[in-house]
C-alpha cells in the first residue's frame, strides 16, 4: 500500500505532509476517530429502537389493539419497570382561530375595562399565550385544551369556543419510546435517558 504523502484541505486541495503542523495532523486523526465512534454508536441505538418496536408490536398483536391513538405501553410482573410508545398530537387550527381569538380576547378587554383586577388580567395573558404559536405553526395543546374547558358565561366566548372546536385539524407529531423503572411501587417512574448531553461526566467532588 502506497504511504500517504498528502492531506486533503478544506479547499480541495492535497497538501504535502511535510507541511502540515503537528498540531493539525493530530487534531485531524482525533475528529476522525470520534467520528467513527458517534457513528458506530447512532447505528446501535438504531437497531435497540427498531428492536424495541418490534417487540411492543409484537407483544401488542396478543391484545384487541395497539391502544388508544396508537400508544401502548408494557409493564413488567412485579410493576418495576414500563416500556412505553407515546404518540404525540399537534393542533393545527384553520384560518377561523382568528375570529375566536378576537372573541375571546374582546371579552377579557371589556371587563378589565370595566372591573379591571388581576384575575382578567391572567385570563388575557392566558388567552394570549394560547394562540402564539411555535416555530412548526402549531399551537400549544393544552392551552388550548385549557381554554376550551373554562366555563365562562357569555355569548362571545360560547362563540370563541364553538368556533375553536369546529377549525381544529389534529395532526400526528413525533413517537416517542420510554423506558422507565423504579425502585418500588410506591415510587414515580424515571425514564433511561438515552441522551448525550444527559451522559456528561460526573465531576468529582473533592474534600
Amino acid at each position: 500500500m502506497k504511504p500517504i504523502s498528502t492531506m486533503r484541505d478544506s479547499n480541495g486541495n492535497d497538501v504535502p505532509l511535510k507541511y502540515i503542523s503537528k498540531y493539525d495532523k493530530a487534531k485531524d486523526k482525533a475528529v476522525r476517530r470520534i467520528l467513527a465512534r458517534f457513528t458506530k454508536t447512532r447505528a446501535v441505538l438504531e437497531q435497540v429502537v427498531a428492536d424495541t418496536i418490534a417487540e411492543l408490536q409484537a407483544l401488542a398483536q396478543t391484545k384487541e389493539s395497539l391502544g388508544a391513538k396508537g400508544n401502548f405501553s408494557a409493564r413488567s410482573f412485579d410493576g418495576l419497570i414500563q416500556v412505553s410508545i407515546r404518540q404525540q398530537y399537534n393542533i393545527l387550527l384553520d384560518e377561523r382561530v382568528v375570529r375566536a381569538r378576537e372573541l375571546m380576547l374582546g371579552y377579557v378587554s371589556g371587563v378589565l375595562s370595566k372591573v379591571g383586577g388581576a384575575d382578567a388580567e391572567a385570563l388575557r395573558l392566558i388567552v394570549a399565550e394560547a394562540f402564539k404559536a411555535n416555530a412548526q405553526g402549531f399551537l400549544p395543546t393544552g392551552k388550548i385544551m385549557s381554554l376550551l374547558r373554562m366555563e365562562i358565561d357569555n355569548p362571545d366566548w360560547h362563540e370563541a369556543k364553538r368556533i375553536l372546536q369546529n377549525s381544529i385539524k389534529p395532526q400526528k407529531g413525533k413517537r416517542y419510546l420510554v423506558c422507565e423503572t423504579r425502585p418500588g411501587t410506591q415510587h414515580d417512574f424515571t425514564a433511561i435517558r438515552l441522551d448525550i448531553a444527559d451522559c456528561w461526566p460526573r465531576e468529582e467532588v473533592r474534600p
